[in-house]
């Protein structure tokens, strides 16, 4: 097996340029090293290394969980000449550590990453579209937090100059942790929106901090759901409205109500989200809460990877 320290370089190294890394790890090598650390399976175990002369030029390692069923590609990390070369043979590798029966595999990297949009093509496996990475300082979020509008009072803070104003709500809406009941209203919006997702509605409870938005009735409009990572940083993880409830505040309410409690929970630099590239209304949202744009991510998603695969 190789050093720890050594692959710890390695990836840090390629982690730190958009052509070569992934977007499921950070560019700080702490960060990196908290967040393979923290999968649910050894990374150090699972990774597979092409090496030079003593020297690793490729390498990737692996992810899964049996629920949702579903695994994911830590690379192949490496220039980009390796990665065309010994991409397909290291994804084989690593999908045999994966056990039988998780056949839904998932890759991801920034767009500047050609050589893993490459691979993905040779390998037969699917682009999903393009998901914008928004992040903002702790401190900036910590002041989103507002009492309740009331009907027909704008929603939260004010936009940043030359950013969309806040949406206005028609109708109360209460911010509330989400409840075990919850699950089964839930579970078709998160489905609806995310479909093969790496959480499942269940796992909303019992891994996230979730919230869900209620009108005066009830009745529930929307929830979002989110972490604090082994980096130490919060992530936005999942936010859906019903189409019925759209622009009406209530994703304004369900992210600042979020971004409260993940807040509380730790003490995080930065909050992190993506959205997706055909999600503008969402997109102008983050940024009139004074979100940046960090990257432009995309995955890959596809079946498991045999060594008979050309490449």
């Amino acid at each position: 097996m190789v050093e720890r320290s050594t692959a710890l370089a390695f990836i840090v190294a390629c982690q730190q340029d958009p052509a070569t890394g992934t977007a499921f790890l950070g560019e700080d090598a702490a960060g990196i090293e908290a967040e393979l650390d923290g999968l649910d399976q050894p990374w150090l175990r699972n990774l597979r290394v092409v090496e030079q002369a003593g020297t690793i030029i490729a390498a990737c390692t692996v992810d899964w969980d049996p629920e949702p069923s579903m695994a994911w590609v830590h690379g192949p990390w490496g220039a980009p000449e390796q990665v065309a070369r010994h991409g397909a043979a290291l994804v084989a590798d690593v999908c045999d550590a994966v056990p039988a029966g998780i056949d839904r595999f998932e890759m991801c990297g920034q767009v500047e990453n050609e050589s893993m949009a490459g691979l993905a093509a040779g390998l037969g496996w699917t682009a999903t579209e393009v998901n914008y990475a928004m992040v903002v300082p702790a401190a900036t979020a910590a002041r989103w937090s507002a009492p309740a509008a009331p009907a027909g009072q704008p929603a939260g803070p004010a936009g940043p100059a030359g950013q969309p104003a806040p949406a206005r709500l028609r109708t109360p809406v209460r911010i509330r942790p989400a409840e075990s009941a919850d699950v089964g209203l839930l579970k078709p919006l998160h489905t609806a929106e995310f479909g093969e997702a790496y959480a499942t509605a269940a796992q909303l409870l019992s891994r996230h901090h979730t919230v869900v938005a209620e009108d005066s009735t009830g009745a529930v409009l929307g929830y979002a759901a989110g972490s604090l990572q082994d980096d130490g940083q919060a992530y936005v993880d999942f936010t859906a409205v019903l189409p019925g409830a759209r622009r009406r505040g209530v994703g304004r309410r369900l992210v600042t109500g979020l971004a409260e409690r993940l807040l509380a929970a730790g003490d995080p630099g930065m909050l992190h989200l993506t959205v997706r590239e055909s999600r503008p209304a969402a997109h102008a949202l983050y940024l009139s809460l004074g979100m940046r744009q960090e990257a432009a991510l995309r995955g890959y998603r596809g079946p498991r990877v045999t060594a008979q695969h050309p490449g």
